[in-house]
């Protein structure tokens, strides 16, 4: 009995281990192998891109937003509500 509870948690952490370390890694390598492909197949999207980076103009891809400052965004409004008496 105990020799079967030990089989079960063996193969629990190395499954765990699997999902921590090995998929994401498959799945990078999967994801860089198609994107390449893509860019093969299609050199105007990479052109495009380029140009859109020479241009300025960033796509955030790591989905990180940038935080703006206060005093950038504008003035701020109180607005208060009017009785109708």
């Amino acid at each position: 009995m105990l020799r079967i509870i030990a089989t079960f948690v063996l193969i629990y952490l190395i499954f765990r281990i699997m999902i921590s370390f090995v998929f994401p890694r498959i799945g990078q390598w999967y994801l860089n192998r198609h994107r390449d492909k893509f860019y093969r197949n299609n050199p105007g999207a990479a052109r495009a891109k380029e140009r859109r980076e020479k241009q300025g103009m960033r796509i955030n891809q790591n989905g990180k937003e940038k935080h703006t400052d206060s005093d950038k965004i504008g003035e701020y409004v109180d607005f208060e509500e009017i009785d109708d008496d």
